[in-house]
């Protein structure tokens, strides 16, 4: 049986980072999602919780510009975590007019859930590294992704 009507050529795809990132990426968060489907939180929102832990009382307007995101796409994620009962809102004390975000014990229950998966994904592609590229690559990724925030023509997504 020929196989040649199902092979296809990539052209110089392979070759370029961008687009073995994101494949890495599809790839990650494809296995990601296969293994916590119990948990119904997605990968962007385990960021998002993540953040919420380790800046409690947090407001939105500081998440939206961490996270590069608007406020309209924002707020309806933030009204599904309160439904469930994974954050509250409370007026900051330093400003009324600012609604302190923080993590409620089933937040902090669901986020710790999620965590043992991501860890365990993270011990799965650190085992397909060698002794020492885990650092460098983290460190490489870091430097591209400030070489793209700092170009002069497109605005800076993650300052923090």
């Amino acid at each position: 049986m020929d196989d040649a009507p199902n092979r296809v050529s990539l052209g110089p795809l392979p070759d370029y980072l961008g687009f073995n990132l994101r494949r890495t990426q599809t790839a990650s968060f494809r296995h990601l999602e296969a293994v916590t489907r119990g948990i119904d939180i997605s990968v962007g929102q385990f960021g998002l919780l993540t953040f919420l832990e380790a800046n409690p009382d947090t407001s939105q307007t500081t998440i939206t510009r961490v996270f590069g995101i608007d406020k309209s796409t924002l707020s309806p994620v933030l009204d599904a975590f309160a439904r469930r009962g994974l954050i509250t809102r409370r007026r900051a004390e330093h400003d009324r007019r600012v609604n302190a975000i923080r993590l409620t014990s089933d937040g902090h229950a669901l986020l710790v859930r999620m965590r043992t998966e991501v860890e365990a994904q993270e011990a799965l592609m650190a085992a397909a590294l060698e002794p020492g590229e885990w650092a460098r690559l983290l460190d490489m990724l870091q430097r591209i992704t400030a070489a793209l925030d700092t170009d002069p023509g497109v605005p800076a997504k993650d300052s923090e």
